[in-house]
Formats: structure tokens, C-alpha cells, sequence
């Protein structure tokens, strides 16, 4: 990796890292007037193994960066997740989402925080270093290339090599692994589709629609509730891809874009420390801010890198490390309550049919419809559909008749 020439003065904050957390960070933090370097091993655009759906989580805070109308421009709009069951169950959600690939948004948001005033520069970090005096160094893949800087934020991803050398990292397993592809196919499926097939449990498939005719297609597993088994993406995506009925459909006539390309996924805002004690917060995936049962993680991720700004500006403000240390406790207040409800959803749907018999129970009732679709708002708790009540049938009679 060849480095570009930065400022070798004392920079308020390096950011490692420019996915949306990384770069949501440094966008917060530039606008607040501190000093910004943000630096990735990639060049901008690049790609990224992801699902690509954005849902009302991320959108809210692409809303805050004033990358909303610019985001459903370049996107394209659905309005309804279609989920199916392992017996091929249908349920129908309302939910306001927008898909967009990733090389797209990730470089949409690092091109805002450099219009706020951060720079940027496509550097590999090997090392992060703390003073004597509190700040950091961060060694870079050019010995002649050192970024001196007051507080650092880690935003690297599964890539956990730098929150190792710090001691940050409680556990090195990824929670899970994903693939997709991009195919191109005159077959029309119009909504987020999300299939919780029996082979892949914990986990589900998917087709996404990007518009235009092509799709991310594409399944992720994650490792609770598959001790002994092991994982195979390619035999589970070929699995879906001939025994779903609307996937065989439209892979059948579809013309392949781009190969299966796999990721590791961190989930459940556990496994990493988000302070190393001193000038070093970590936020996004490296801290698991993906969601267990959905594999959600944009938003997330951007949320963390929203509450870490607000906690370095304080921080440079004051002087002061304080505000970093109450950066973990501020994480577990705001976030973790959500997490807590999305790990008992992914334990009930671990078990094929007790994810049929919700299904079953969901779409027979207009209340329980609204509280699926809560959940993708974010206004519901995953417990409260996730619960043995849930299968009772008095419970069912009842939510009918709200």
C-alpha cells in the first residue's frame, strides 16, 4: 500500500477506518471544528460484502448527515420485506427501506466528512501507539509516515488486528459469516425478500432488489445454536437458490454481475472493548454493533460513530479523558436494551419450527403485524413477539381484536 502525504502536526483525532462508522464519526467531528484525519486501507469507491438494505435505522442517521434525499435519489425505494418461514410460511411487513451498494454509500459519506473539513487519505495502519502523555501514534504501512494525533477512534471492522494490540479484544471468533452476489434478472421481485430456511438456521437468505433489474442475493449464518455443525455459504446458497421457489426463479434466468464473495460478521455489541482506558475508543462492527437474528449492521454502526463523536468532542472540549470513559456505559444505556431482544430472537428462530409457528401466528393477526413491523421501525422489542404468549392461541384471538 503505497501512503499519501498528510500532515505529520498534531491532529485532534485520527479515525481508522472510513466505513459508516468510521466516516459518520469524522463527519460529526469536523463539523464540530476539530482537526479530522480519516484514513482506510482502501481507496474510495471500493466494494463491500454486505446485504445493502438500508432500513429505518440507518436511514435516520444518513437523515442527520444531510445524505437523505441524496441517498433514496441514488437508491432505490421499497416499501414492504416479504419473510418466509422454513415451511415456506408468508409474511407480508410495511417498512420504508432503500438499497443502495455499498461502494456507493460508504464513499457518499466519507466524501461528506471531507466536505465538512476532514481529510482523508487510503493508508494501512499496523500499529496504534499511546505516549506518556496520553496521545496516540498511529504506525502506518510507510515507516516514513507517522500520524501523531490526541484521540484515536477504531472503526476497522471485523478486522480486529489493531483492538488486539491494544488489549481491547475479548474474542477473536467472528458471531457469524455472510456472502452475496450480484446478479441481473428480468424476473421482477419488488420487495425485500428474507428467507429463514431450515438448512441455514441461525440465519436467513435474501434477495434485495437495487433497481434495474439486478439483485444482491445472498445468506448469512451465524455460529450460536450450530455447535458441531459446520458451515458451508456456498452449499447453503445454492440450497436456497434451487428450493425457494421465487429464488430458483429468478436465478434461473438471471446473468451473474459479480462472484459470491463472503465476510466475517461481529454481532451483539460484545467480544471487543469500546475504551482501551486511555485515548482509544473503538465503535462499528469491531465492537459487534451488527445485529444478532437480522444481521443488521449499518445503522448501528453509524450510531455508535455518532455517540463517539459526541463524546471526543467533549473530550477535546474538556481536556479531558472523562467523557471517554463514560463512552462504554453510554453504548450499554442507548444500545444494548435492543441487542439484549434481537439475541432472544435469534435463539427462537434457531429452532425451524418454532420460527414457523410465529410466522403462522403473524400473519393471522393484524397486531402482531404491526409489531413485526416495529421492530424494523425500532419501535418494538423483539421480545414482545418472541415470546411463548405469542403461541398461544387466546393470545392470537385477542390481538385480532385490537
Amino acid at each position: 500500500m503505497t501512503s499519501e502525504a498528510v500532515d505529520v502536526g498534531l491532529w485532534d483525532v485520527v479515525v481508522v477506518g472510513a466505513g459508516p462508522a468510521g466516516a459518520t464519526a469524522a463527519a460529526h467531528l469536523a463539523s464540530f471544528g476539530h482537526t479530522v484525519l480519516l484514513l482506510d486501507k482502501h481507496r474510495f469507491p471500493r466494494d463491500k460484502v454486505c446485504g445493502d438494505g438500508l432500513i429505518p435505522d440507518a436511514l435516520k442517521s444518513l437523515r442527520d448527515l444531510g445524505l437523505y434525499e441524496t441517498i433514496r435519489r441514488e437508491g432505490h425505494c421499497v416499501d414492504k420485506i416479504v419473510v418466509l418461514s422454513p415451511s415456506g410460511i408468508r409474511v407480508e411487513i410495511d417498512a420504508q427501506c432503500v438499497t443502495l451498494k455499498r461502494r456507493q454509500l460508504d464513499k457518499l459519506i466519507v466524501d461528506e466528512a471531507v466536505a465538512r473539513g476532514a481529510t482523508f487519505a487510503a493508508m494501512l495502519v499496523h500499529r496504534i501507539r499511546q505516549d506518556a502523555d496520553g496521545s496516540v501514534y498511529a504506525d502506518t504501512a510507510d515507516p516514513d509516515t507517522r500520524i501523531h494525533a490526541r484521540l484515536a477512534i477504531l472503526a476497522t471492522g471485523a478486522d480486529v488486528t489493531l483492538l488486539e494490540g491494544l488489549s481491547m479484544l475479548g474474542r477473536r471468533a467472528p458471531s457469524g459469516i455472510a456472502a452475496r452476489c450480484y446478479v441481473r434478472s428480468p424476473v421482477q421481485v419488488d420487495e425485500l425478500v428474507v428467507s429463514f430456511d431450515r438448512s441455514i438456521a441461525p440465519g436467513y437468505a435474501w434477495i434485495f432488489p437495487l433497481g434495474g433489474d439486478e439483485y444482491n442475493v445472498g445468506c448469512g449464518v451465524f455460529f450460536d445454536g450450530r455447535k458441531g455443525k459446520t458451515v458451508n455459504l456456498r452449499d447453503e446458497f445454492s440450497t436456497f437458490t434451487s428450493k425457494v421457489t421465487i429464488a430458483r426463479l429468478l436465478m434461473d434466468r438471471a446473468e451473474s454481475i459479480d462472484a459470491l464473495r463472503g465476510a466475517r460478521i461481529r454481532s451483539g455489541l460484545s467480544g471487543s472493548s469500546l475504551h482501551n482506558g486511555g485515548s482509544v475508543i473503538s465503535i462499528g462492527e469491531a465492537v459487534g454493533a451488527t445485529y444478532p437474528f437480522t444481521g443488521e449492521g449499518v445503522g448501528k454502526a453509524m450510531e455508535t460513530g455518532s455517540l463517539a463523536a459526541l463524546q471526543v468532542h467533549a473530550a477535546l472540549e474538556q481536556s479531558s479523558l472523562d467523557p471517554l470513559r463514560r463512552f462504554p456505559s453510554l453504548v450499554d444505556e442507548r444500545l444494548m436494551p435492543r441487542y439484549l431482544g434481537y439475541k432472544v430472537a435469534q435463539r427462537w428462530i434457531s429452532r425451524p419450527w418454532l420460527c414457523d409457528l410465529i410466522a403462522a401466528r403473524i400473519r393471522s393477526s393484524r397486531s402482531l403485524q404491526g409489531l413485526a413491523a416495529g421492530i424494523i421501525n425500532e419501535a418494538t422489542d423483539p421480545r414482545d413477539i418472541f415470546t411463548w404468549r405469542t403461541l398461544l392461541p387466546q393470545w392470537s384471538r385477542r390481538s385480532n381484536l385490537t
